[in-house]
């Protein structure tokens, strides 16, 4: 690989063989690199691959302007909350987190508090993600002899979220929490009942309504054409199957998807489970 230009005093961006773009790390990799030079594959920690969008020139001017700590502390961090998370945070969190980090430590020291509005919702939703960002900000209050607050831990959690989705966008991060308060507002209202949180169908659901709102963001949907089972169950579940309908008007008018059959069947099998009939 060839040096493009030093970020810093560990992370050049450099050019492979094939012409892409990335960035190296390696301690003290930037110091003894010059544009034009060939990077030792041994001094080479982590590499990322740099998107060609304005997002990531953006990213680039980041990472430039951060300092020398920030990099591999951003990385040591993903590393960590990738062992909770079974590996499978996007290497693209690596830039948005450095992003929202470099932001979050200069607020900080500004005396700017910025209020996380959804902190309860992602502390419900996201109880996994939350706990690791909450050991994200324990050790970067250590690290760094700073005070981030819990709102903060809430806002990394988002990243790490967002980190595990196929495409990294923030905007549909923060509206499928919001999605999921208000389907679980729905359920609440129409049934009347508080839902036990500490129930395996209350996670079943859960889990079943994060990959639903992801499906319905994304524009893909669930359909067998196969109403047999859809048309038993709504006639056995009347009271369910209006939920999985309110549920669906909801949808529609938020996101414009009309769901189908087997969409409202899967909400109607979970509905039944976390909130039985009367002589269930």
């Amino acid at each position: 690989m060839t040096v493009v230009k030093v970020l810093n005093n560990s992370l050049v961006l450099a050019s492979t063989p094939g012409h892409e773009d990335v960035i190296a790390m390696g301690k003290g990799l930037g110091f003894s690199s010059r544009p034009g030079d060939e990077l030792d594959p041994q001094k080479i920690e982590k590499i990322y691959a740099v998107q060609n969008s304005p997002a990531a020139r953006d990213y680039l001017r980041v990472i430039e302007n951060s300092p020398e700590y920030l990099p591999p502390l951003v990385q040591s961090l993903i590393d960590q909350a990738n062992v909770g998370l079974n590996g499978r945070l996007s290497e693209q969190l690596f830039f948005t987190l450095m992003d929202h980090l470099s932001f979050a430590i200069e607020r900080f020291h500004k005396g700017i508090a910025i209020q996380n509005r959804l902190l309860f919702e992602v502390k419900r939703f996201y109880p996994r993600e939350f706990a690791l960002a909450q050991q994200a900000v324990n050790t970067l209050n250590q690290r760094l002899a700073i005070s981030l607050p819990e709102e903060e831990a809430g806002n990394i959690a988002f990243h790490l979220v967002n980190g595990q989705t196929e495409v990294l966008n923030m905007e549909s991060t923060l509206l499928s929490v919001k999605m999921l308060k208000d389907i679980f507002n729905i359920i609440k209202y129409h049934f009347r009942v508080e839902i036990d949180r500490d129930s395996l169908n209350y996670q079943r659901f859960l889990t079943h309504l994060q990959f639903f709102i992801q499906r319905m963001i994304e524009r893909r949907q669930i359909a067998t054409k196969d109403d047999f089972i859809f048309e038993q169950v709504r006639g056995e579940y009347p009271d369910h199957y209006r939920a999985s309908q309110l549920i669906g008007e909801y949808v529609l008018n938020l996101l414009q998807v009309t769901l189908t059959t087997d969409e409202l069947l899967y909400l109607m099998i979970h509905l039944v489970r976390v909130v039985p009939t009367e002589t269930e």
